[in-house]
């Protein structure tokens, strides 16, 4: 196991601050960081370091067709990177987000990006303090048991990663929704904890 690997206690509350900003310096020099959300452990590394995205792919063992997902700290920033919303994508945003809902877009060059605005301290404190976007997976190699607590993240992955922030078991231990948006419909990528007859029901 990777002697190096920092794993940070966030439930004591006089560390809770400098622990955030262990990590975020961790993120701003490449380094790949594991942090609780509302549903699973992730992964997450600083979106515009290709190299550190690159390591993150090859720690997960990865393909990189199978992109990965980018935290955002509110709605407004969603069109950061995705000027033009379709109707559906905001209605959706404005109904389930911050929660366990990723979204996925289609750019103007056909391309996809997937966001998610997670309803979690420790991931909003940390985009926060680092100030740059956090590109995130789940806390597993690529088609194995995700992770639910930090113990389970330095078991599977603890040789591979640098830091862990441990906020001890997740609140709904379940992987998010994540769901395609085109201009007038909805394709459900994977089934979460939002049921899709929910997100039908609030898009019609």
């Amino acid at each position: 196991m990777n002697l190096s690997v920092q794993r940070l206690d966030l439930q004591d509350r006089d560390s809770y601050g400098k622990n955030i900003e262990k990590a975020a310096q961790a993120l701003l020099t490449g380094k790949i960081v594991a942090f609780p959300t509302e549903t699973l452990y992730g992964l997450g590394v600083n979106a515009q370091d290709k190299v550190a995205m690159d390591l993150l792919y090859s720690v997960k063992e990865r393909p990189e067709e199978k992109k990965m997902a980018i935290m955002v700290a509110n709605p407004a920033e969603a069109k950061e990177w995705v000027r033009e919303l379709p109707p559906i994508a905001e209605k959706l945003m404005n109904l389930f987000w911050p929660g366990p809902l990723t979204i996925v877009l289609v750019l103007p060059d056909m391309a996809t990006i997937g966001l998610r605005n997670p309803d979690n301290r420790v991931i909003r404190d940390l985009m926060k303090c680092a100030q740059v976007p956090i590109a995130s997976t789940s806390a597993n190699l690529s088609g194995r048991q995700p992770a639910i607590d930090a113990q389970q993240v330095i078991d599977y992955v603890g040789d591979r990663i640098d830091v862990v922030l441990d906020d001890g078991p997740t609140q709904l231990r379940t992987p998010s929704t994540v769901v395609k948006v085109y201009e007038k419909t909805v394709e459900i990528i994977r089934h979460g904890i939002i049921q899709e007859e929910r997100i039908r029901r609030c898009i019609t």
